[in-house]
């Protein structure tokens, strides 16, 4: 009986196991094929979630969404960028996109007025965006 429940507790262990591997190595999904949920501005996503959270969440995360705004800032972080569309003082929407997403030809620069395509993870005093594509 022991080794019946230890050879249980081991196939667990190891399905487990595969699952995190799985989760960990998955590839990058871009959304760039995929059609988005919404189409909306920067500054009325972020007031979505600075007047309630928790009903933004339930409206945007697991989402894609095509958001438009002004770039305030470009930060380079390994393999991807960090865009901020800043949309007061205190916060925006921070959308990440792999550097093999991008178009070498054109530069994101402050100032420039785009239009980005990503999934909402949600806040956390910015709203955040993965798997971002520049759409315009």
């Amino acid at each position: 009986m022991r080794k019946i429940i230890f050879f249980g507790i081991g196939i667990v262990l190891l399905i487990v196991a595969g699952w995190g591997i799985y989760k960990v190595t998955k590839p990058h999904q871009s959304t760039a094929g995929q059609e988005a949920a919404a189409t909306l501005s920067a500054s009325t996503l972020y007031q979505d979630f600075t007047q309630n959270e928790t009903t933004a969440n339930k409206k945007w995360v697991g989402k894609i969404l095509e958001i438009s705004g002004t770039i305030s800032a470009v930060q380079e972080t390994g393999s991807a960028l960090s865009v901020s569309l800043r949309v007061t003082t205190d916060g925006g929407v921070n959308c990440s996109i792999l550097k093999k997403d991008l178009d070498p030809t054109k530069k994101l620069n402050q100032g420039d007025s785009i239009i980005v395509k990503g999934r909402c993870t949600g806040y956390l005093m910015d709203v955040n965006m993965v798997d971002c594509v520049i759409v315009k």
